[in-house]
């Protein structure tokens, strides 16, 4: 319903304190065009107006971007990480991989073996003991240096 058509005496949804649900109300009161005091039709209390809880918002709001999301490169295809990846572990023998494990720390650059995932390269370090490894999969998020 438009703000234009309501005024006392109409029917308006709103949320009730007594019942504590969304339910019809009578406009009692406006102040203005807004709706001001309103009566439930099921239980008959009379209370200021509420919005419906479960009615959507008007228009959704932009997402802020943290400042680390906004440095973010754009995600690269699967055959350009293949291929990151190809370059990166080939000509490496078994010696050379690190297995993965939660406790150990992991530089960028550092070859990794995964029990699941297998060889990966570590593509960054990232804040808050995480790490972005590459598979032959694709990139994967794990954790490191934790005690």
């Amino acid at each position: 319903m438009s703000t234009k058509t309501k005024k006392a005496g109409t029917e308006v949804d709103g949320y009730c304190t007594n019942c504590k649900l969304d339910l019809t109300h009578l406009i009692v009161a406006m102040t203005g065009d807004k709706v001001a005091r309103v009566e439930c039709l099921t239980c008959h209390t009379q209370h200021n107006y509420y919005k419906p809880k479960t009615a959507k918002p008007a228009a959704p709001r932009a997402k802020k971007r943290s400042s680390a999301a906004a440095k973010e490169p754009k995600p690269k295809s699967a055959a350009a990480l293949k291929k990151s990846w190809e370059q990166a572990t080939s000509g490496r023998s078994a010696g050379d991989y690190s297995k993965y494990e939660i406790g150990l720390t992991f530089l960028a650059g550092e070859l990794v073996k995964h029990k699941k995932f297998g060889d990966g390269v570590v593509s960054e370090v990232l804040e808050g003991s995480k790490v972005s490894v590459l598979f032959e999969d694709g990139e994967k998020l794990l954790v490191h240096a934790r005690t």
